[in-house]
């Protein structure tokens, strides 16, 4: 794919899957979207656009495609392990009504994971739990409270599967009570606004192929919605460098907090 051909591809999926291309890098994702045309016995890239106009079901999948959605039930457990003994408790103790938002929550896995730790550690307790993608299909199965395949739920223990799942035919499904306790929506992260005032965010393993400067704004945004002392929690293996310029703090693996502005001018 020459330069010429990668131009038209971004403008294509720009126009009829409103993702813009200008926020990923461009040697990765030419190389993924080589593979996809490859993988769909197009011969070119200009039939391939075409495609894309007239096909839904192309236009889906490629969407798929490109937001990876490779998700779990707790995932990373060192991590999740902190948030349930750490992260949350604290949330719960200095706010009345917590406001959590999982951002790029796939098929819902990490939101659901939250929600089932909620209720093991103040169950009834009244707070507001959010997830947003891009992905329709995604969505949809979050809303649904699954089906999700074996390796999805293989780190859930035993207890936490025989209390918040059930196992029917088509696969594993969040019971109707966790369902309930979390709202599912569209959302861009690069190009929509966000709310404010969150105690937790999670975006965990949403940016690996962002460019520098996507990643850069996303944080900032991060930030400006979270509330003074807010967690931001990110992938396993992703590391925000510099955590200072955005107003954060590290205090575990995959766990920065929102300083004070008090303490940012104090620094």
């Amino acid at each position: 794919m020459n330069e010429k051909e990668y131009l038209q591809m971004t403008e294509a999926i720009r126009t009829y899957l409103d993702i813009n291309l200008d926020y990923y890098k461009p040697g990765q994702m030419q190389r993924r979207l080589v593979a996809f045309v490859e993988r769909h016995g197009n011969n070119t890239i200009k039939e391939f656009c075409g495609q894309l106009k007239t096909d839904a079901a192309i236009r889906e999948e490629l969407r798929t495609y490109l937001t990876i959605n490779v998700t779990e039930f707790f995932r990373d457990a060192t991590q999740f392990e902190a948030l349930r003994t750490t992260v949350l408790p604290d949330i719960i103790k200095n706010s009345l009504a917590p406001k959590i938002w999982s951002a790029g929550s796939s098929r819902g896995n990490e939101a659901y994971s939250v929600a089932m730790y909620m209720d093991q550690i103040k169950p009834g307790i009244n707070y507001r739990l959010v997830g947003t993608d891009i992905d329709q299909a995604s969505i949809y199965i979050s809303k649904n409270g699954g089906p999700y395949p074996d390796d999805e739920v293989k780190n859930a223990p035993a207890m936490m599967r025989q209390r918040y799942f059930e196992k029917r035919e088509k696969g594993w499904f969040v019971k109707p009570d966790v369902v309930k306790k979390a709202k599912f929506s569209k959302l861009n992260l690069l190009s929509d606004r966000f709310e404010q005032n969150y105690d937790l965010i999670m975006c965990r393993n949403v940016v690996i192929y962002f460019s520098d400067e996507a990643k850069q704004t996303l944080n900032e945004k991060f930030v400006a919605s979270l509330k003074s002392g807010g967690v931001l929690f990110v992938g396993g293996t992703e590391t925000i460098l510099n955590p200072k310029v955005f107003g954060l703090e590290r205090f575990a693996t995959s766990l920065y907090r929102k300083v004070a502005m008090t303490q940012r001018a104090a620094a």
